[in-house]
């Protein structure tokens, strides 16, 4: 590698860990920056390797693995005449957060932003024979944020009943690509696999 490359000059799969280099023309000089002939895949769900998460938007690189957009582009990746959505997904209101594969099946489901609060996103369901409302939460404890997942019965003297817990992102303004822990004895593992989607 000459002085004047960079390290982006080669991205590694994560799966099988074969070395794409950046395209370049007949002459060798590169097409543009971090172009690794990466191709966005649509109409599929796959299982990122790198955040273990079901993803909607997922990519292929050259060798055929799939990852999630946000993580190739975290890789240094460039997908030609794409804006980045993270940071758009971050201000709109039209987000929808995807739970699945917890172990306490209540909490499973598609999740809204609550009424303009951005830190908040419910749903509304069924614990122990009665009608609650679930949701996702910041909370701080001991000066550190956590996203919660419990539900609220309605009635203000009750306790929410929290089911798991995430330490936030705070590169992320909703609750994707954190590690999920159960937050109390009705935490029941496996934990939830969470994805993100909006609605026009």
């Amino acid at each position: 590698m000459s002085a004047s490359q960079s390290e982006n000059d080669t991205l590694k799969c994560p799966t099988c860990n074969f070395e794409h280099h950046a395209k370049t023309d007949i002459f060798g000089n590169r097409v543009s920056a971090c172009d690794f002939d990466v191709r966005e895949i649509f109409g599929i769900t796959a299982t990122c390797p790198i955040c273990l998460e079901t993803c909607h938007e997922v990519v292929a690189l050259p060798c055929g693995h799939v990852l999630c957009k946000a993580d190739y582009r975290r890789m240094g990746g460039f997908l030609r005449g794409v804006r980045d959505q993270e940071s758009d997904e971050d201000s709109d209101d039209n987000l929808l957060i995807h739970v699945r594969r917890a172990g306490q099946h209540g909490v499973n489901g598609t999740y809204q932003r609550h009424h303009g609060d951005k830190n908040r996103y419910t749903q509304l369901g069924r614990f122990d024979a009665e009608d609650v409302e679930y949701c996702i939460e910041i909370r701080i404890i001991d000066r550190i944020k956590f996203w919660y997942l419990s539900c609220h019965t309605g009635n203000p003297s009750e306790a929410p009943v929290d089911f798991y817990k995430a330490r936030v992102n705070e590169r992320c303004a909703y609750p994707s690509r954190v590690k999920w822990e159960p937050a109390a004895l009705f935490g029941k593992v496996p934990t939830p696999r969470v994805s993100v989607s909006s609605f026009e």
